[in-house]
Parts: structure tokens; C-alpha cells; sequence
């Protein structure tokens, strides 16, 4: 559609719509006074065909500007030079309180310096594009399994809620909600930080009217009713049974999480395993339009704007990842998680994990995104004192903070750095990954390139290590085991 100026306070549901919200944007800034000042261009347009209110939001020229001018904000953000100023907030103290009413963006700074403190945040450098982007993975995921965890199974109230929780202005705003929490998560208590978020979503659920719930736009396809949220719960309860039973000393083991395909839309067909040892990415006929008919690469692609201003071309990357991918990069080191981060920055239109780019298609981002918050299920269903080895560094560092740490001795680490035979493993071990797996599996440290799920699976065995393999996977269970014990040589 025809890009169109955001006014007014924000209204895509990050949560439940897979919006990306971008902080220098006016619906995170104070109203415009009288006074005339340059402003940046800010549009948002659907990102993802079947799903309409998908935003991404792109911006061009002074992008800085969209900050007030004198806030907190504008002093710690350089959107041109790409840098933050975290030691800003040591000097505005007296100013931060009121200011977060008006710029609930400010919530998410100041609960990343309860949860780290300053001195770390600058000793990082981390840019601020690659930051915002880091964060706003991390927060899709926890507030859609925050829904979850709450028990709203109900398609229409999920994405009441998602509303809910992106309004700048609503009580359950998502950044005044993480801040809320985040002396648990600081404490290392994130089963405490789990829960209060899913306390924020069922209390957003409980505040909603019934023509709020009635008028909510079903982000979903319309045959998915509450039993297939439902039913992913339960999934993740029994995983979590068959983890709690490995003892040290144990042969590997391995289980699965069967998600069903609730995008708009026919699911993509996904052959069975033991063709690759990333798993398949859907077929070109169901990834192409809805009558089978796929385009071929290069025809019928838009040029847009990316999040942060670039060009990018439209494309289905449920063709683009997968097997193809992985191909190109067998055998080279995987990029660091900062080169990840400026790769995505620069070429992403919406953020979406890279490991699950084979789940998506042009109807939508809704399954892949139940299929994160399902891994987020996993690893926070670990037993105590578990290492736990996320899906790629990039999920690692994006659901703990950075902190590596979730909680009652849990460490979550990178599938690369289990792999490098450097890890110091207890008694239990939890793996979570994808099937079918796509590009991020082997970047940066992933699961599926160059058998690196198997070495760390067969490291943590070597040392004793009761490992479990949990798969989260689009299809039958049956299948998903059967490919992810090949992908792991147990």
C-alpha cells in the first residue's frame, strides 16, 4: 500500500502483529509543539502480505530530530553516527521520571541499566541500530509468550492484547511493563520476570471490552481457534518432562514441539527429514502465491525501504533460506553476533531471527513467531543448574539480555560455543532448535551448519552431560525427532 505519515501515538500490536517499532519514531516521542523544526521522514507501509498491519518503519534524513530536542533521549541516541551515550543517564537522574510518561521508549533504556548497569552497556559499544534491533527481537519474543504463558489462547484476544501492549499511552505499554520488572530479571530471578509479564498480558486481557475484543484484527488464519495455542502449551509441558528426566550419565535423548501453521493461508509443505542436515525449507510452489504459481527470483520483486532507511528487494525468504544458504557458508567460521547484527541492521525489513527465516512466507510472520516464543517456552523450562543452548547467539543474547543467565544456575549459551569444546557442563543439558531450521541455524554460532548442533550435543555427552535434544517444529513430531536426531548423530 501506498506509504502513509504516522501521527498521533502508535497503533500496530508488536507482540501479536510482529510489528517492529523503532524508538526515534514521533509515536514514541512527546507530542510536536507549535514551534516548527525540521522533522524526520517517518512512513510505515504492510510488510507481510495476508497480514495486514504489519508495520515496519523506515526512516530517512535526520532521523535524530524525532528525538525531542533537550530530552534524555535525543542526548543518548546519535542515529547518524550510529552510537549511545549510556553514561548520559548518570547525569539525568532528576529528569527520567517525567520524561517516561511521554517517551515510554525511555522504560526499555532504563530497565537494560537496572538489568546490566551502566559500565557494562558502555563498555560494550553497541550500536544503536543494532541495540534497537536486538531488543525488539527479544521483546516480540517475550511478550508473545508472555500471552501464552498468561493462558490467552483465544486468536481475537492475542491480538486485542498485542494492541494493548504497543500502545505508547495504554497502561500495559510493553517498555513500562519490562521496566517494571526488571529488578527480578537483575536479581536473576527470571521465572519471576516470566510471570509478571504474563500477569501484564492477562490483566491486559481481563481489561478489554467486548467490542475491543470483537473489533481486534485477526492477525491469524481464521480456521485457528484457542485449542492450537493450547495445544503448543501442552507441547512444551511434555518436552519439558522428557528434559527433567535426563540424568547425568544419560545417552542423549530428544523430543519435539509440534506447532501448527496459523498464518493466513495454506501451510507450506515441508518434506521429511534426513534431505539435509539443516531440515528443508517449504517448496517453491507453496512459498509462491496462493494458487502454487511461484516467482521465479527477480520478477515481480518492489523495491521498499528498509527499517533503517536502506533498499532493500522484497522477497519470499522461505525461498532464500534453508539448504541453499547453510550451503554457502559450509565450512567458513560463522560471523560474529556484532557482524550478525550489522548484516541484519543493513539488509532486514522486519526483524525475524534468521534461524527461522524458512517459516516464513507471503502470507505472514505468525507462525515463526509462535515458533520463537515456543523456544523462549523451552529454555525457560529448563531444570536448575542446566546449560542451555539456544538456537543461535542471536537468540541467546536477545531473551537474556545479554546477561547469559536465566536464572536458578541456568546458563543459556550459543549452539557455536557448545560446540568448541570449551564449556564447562553440569549434570543436565537443554538443546533448543528449529525444524526446519534456515540461515540463522549456522550464522553466528547457529545449530544446523557444519554439524556444530552434533559436536555440542556430543561435547556435553563426553563430559557426562544428561543432554536433551528439544526441536520446535513445523509438522508431525515423529518427523521432527527423526531429523533433529540425525542433525545431532544420536
Amino acid at each position: 500500500s501506498t506509504p502513509r505519515r504516522i501521527r498521533g501515538t502508535m497503533s500496530t500490536a508488536l507482540a501479536h502483529s510482529r510489528a517492529y517499532i523503532a524508538p526515534a519514531s514521533p509515536g514514541l516521542s512527546t507530542r510536536a509543539t507549535s514551534r516548527r523544526r525540521v522533522r524526520a521522514r517517518v512512513a510505515f507501509t504492510p510488510m507481510a502480505k495476508g497480514q495486514k498491519g504489519v508495520r515496519k518503519v523506515v526512516q530517512s534524513g535526520a532521523g535524530a530530530l524525532s528525538f525531542n530536542p533537550g530530552s534524555v533521549l535525543s542526548k543518548m541516541m546519535n542515529v547518524t553516527k550510529n552510537k549511545i551515550n549510556w553514561k548520559i543517564l548518570d547525569d539525568a537522574a532528576d529528569k527520567l521520571d517525567g520524561e517516561l510518561a511521554s517517551q515510554p521508549i525511555l522504560g526499555l533504556v532504563r530497565a537494560e541499566v537496572t538489568i546490566r548497569g551502566i559500565d557494562a552497556l558502555e563498555a560494550e559499544g553497541r550500536g544503536y541500530k543494532e541495540y534497537i534491533l536486538l531488543r525488539s527481537l527479544g521483546l516480540k519474543a517475550w511478550f508473545t509468550h508472555a500471552t501464552s504463558r498468561a493462558g490467552v489462547h483465544d486468536p481475537l484476544t492475542r491480538c486485542a492484547v498485542g494492541k494493548n501492549l504497543a500502545d505508547p499511552n495504554g497502561d500495559f505499554n510493553i517498555y513500562r511493563r519490562v521496566l517494571a520488572h526488571a529488578p527480578a530479571a537483575a536479581a536473576g530471578d527470571w521465572d519471576e520476570f516470566a510471570d509478571g509479564l504474563a500477569g501484564d498480558a492477562r490483566a491486559a486481557a481481563n481489561a478489554l471490552t467486548d467490542d475491543e475484543r470483537k473489533t481486534a484484527k485477526n492477525r491469524y488464519d481464521k480456521s485457528v481457534d484457542a485449542t492450537a495455542f493450547a495445544a503448543i502449551d501442552d507441547g512444551v509441558k511434555a518436552a519439558a518432562a522428557v528434559c527433567a528426566r535426563a540424568q547425568r550419565g544419560d545417552a542423549p535423548v530428544a523430543t519435539a514441539v509440534a506447532l501448527p501453521w496459523v498464518d493466513p493461508g495454506a501451510s507450506p509443505v515441508v518434506t521429511h527429514a534426513g534431505d539435509s542436515p539443516a531440515g528443508d525449507s517449504p517448496t517453491d510452489a507453496a512459498a509462491g502465491d496462493a494458487d502454487g504459481k511461484g516467482e521465479k527470483d527477480g520478477e515481480k520483486e518492489d523495491s521498499v525501504e528498509s527499517m533503517f532507511g536502506k533498499k532493500a528487494k522484497k522477497r519470499n525468504k522461505a525461498r532464500s533460506a534453508g539448504t541453499g544458504s547453510v550451503a554457502k557458508s559450509a565450512g567458513a567460521a560463522p560471523p560474529s553476533l556484532d557482524a550478525m547484527l550489522s548484516q541484519l541492521a543493513k539488509k532486514q525489513q522486519e526483524p525475524t531471527f534468521p534461524e527461522i527465516d524458512a517459516w516464513i512466507t507471503k502470507s505472514g510472520q505468525a507462525t515463526a513467531s509462535e515458533a520463537v516464543a515456543t523456544a523462549l517456552a523451552l529454555c525457560l523450562e529448563a531444570p536448575a543448574d542446566a546449560v542451555v543452548v539456544a538456537p543461535s547467539a542471536l537468540f541467546a543474547c536477545a531473551v537474556s539480555f545479554d546477561t547469559g543467565s536465566l536464572g536458578r544456575g541456568r546458563r543459556i549459551i550459543s549452539p557455536g560455543a557448545a560446540a568448541s569444546g570449551k564449556t564447562e557442563w553440569g549434570d543436565r543439558a537443554v538443546f533448543v532448535t528449529f525444524e526446519p531450521a534456515g540461515d540463522g541455524s549456522g550464522s553466528a554460532g547457529g545449530g544446523g551448519d557444519g554439524g556444530t548442533l552434533a559436536k555440542g550435543v556430543a561435547s556435553a555427552a563426553g563430559a557426562g552431560c544428561g543432554a536433551c535434544v528439544c526441536v520446535v517444529a513445523l509438522g508431525s513430531v515423529e518427523d521432527a525427532v527423526r531429523a533433529v536426531r540425525e542433525r545431532a548423530k544420536i
